[in-house]
């Protein structure tokens, strides 16, 4: 499978971050700073017509896409041994997050707020897509994700060296600004069209709402995570 990313930002980023094999630009592309940077890396290019383009790829490309390495997700183990050398980190626990966007998104938030890492199902959970790539501009360069066959057993793992989970419910009694989060976080987030699986919720050791005054009782859970994380490390600082 060719691994495609397409977009000025995604594709600076990965090149940064040496994952790029092959560039393909429009014959129009004048962004001197990202050929500078392939041509300092010595990249192949390729000169292509908006419309070849076009075919490549689902969505605004502008004018550059880039063949990159595979996405490589960070072994379970490897982000244990990690968390064990952090102060207060935070994990994402993603259940059945279904939209690229919504993913994207969510990595952007975690990289901006020093999320450790993120734990994804290898099932029912949209994977790190080029779609997702291009809206994580990059950020999936610098956040650790990694698949498991069950987040039940992640969360039973995650207890044992020390972390506190922490869900969230419309009906929970506990807003989430009334934790201090002195403790290593891992925040549950639900899909987008069932929220968190009761199974989970089950195992939370706290669950919070995010207070709301408005007509809407929801909020789109990208949206959703990056107040929480605000919130925690807000909290986390002080």
């Amino acid at each position: 499978m060719i691994n495609l990313q397409y977009g000025r930002i995604p594709v600076l980023n990965s090149l940064k971050e040496y994952q790029v094999n092959e560039i393909f630009i429009s014959n129009s592309f004048n962004d001197k700073k990202i050929l500078e940077h392939i041509e300092r890396l010595n990249i192949k290019v390729t000169i292509l017509s908006k419309n070849d383009l076009d075919k490549m790829v689902k969505g605004n490309h502008q004018g550059i896409i880039a063949k990159v390495k595979p996405f490589e997700y960070t072994p379970f183990e490897t982000l244990q041994n990690f968390l064990k050398r952090q102060q207060n980190p935070i994990v994402l626990l993603l259940d059945e997050i279904q939209d690229p966007q919504n993913f994207g998104a969510i990595i952007r938030s975690a990289d901006a707020f020093g999320v450790s890492g993120i734990i994804i199902k290898k099932r029912n959970q949209v994977l790190v897509t080029p779609t997702v790539i291009k809206a994580a501009t990059g950020a999936q360069n610098y956040v650790k994700i990694c698949q498991v066959p069950n987040l039940r057993d992640a969360i039973v793992k995650l207890k044992k060296i020390g972390f506190w989970i922490v869900a969230t419910d419309a009906s929970a009694e506990q807003s989430a600004n009334q934790l201090d989060y002195n403790f290593p976080v891992g925040l549950i987030i639900g899909s987008e069209g069932f929220g968190i699986s009761s199974l989970l919720l089950k195992n939370a050791d706290y669950i919070v709402k995010i207070p709301m005054s408005g007509n809407v009782n929801s909020l789109n859970a990208s949206v959703a995570t990056g107040i929480l994380l605000y919130e925690i490390r807000t909290k986390q600082i002080k």
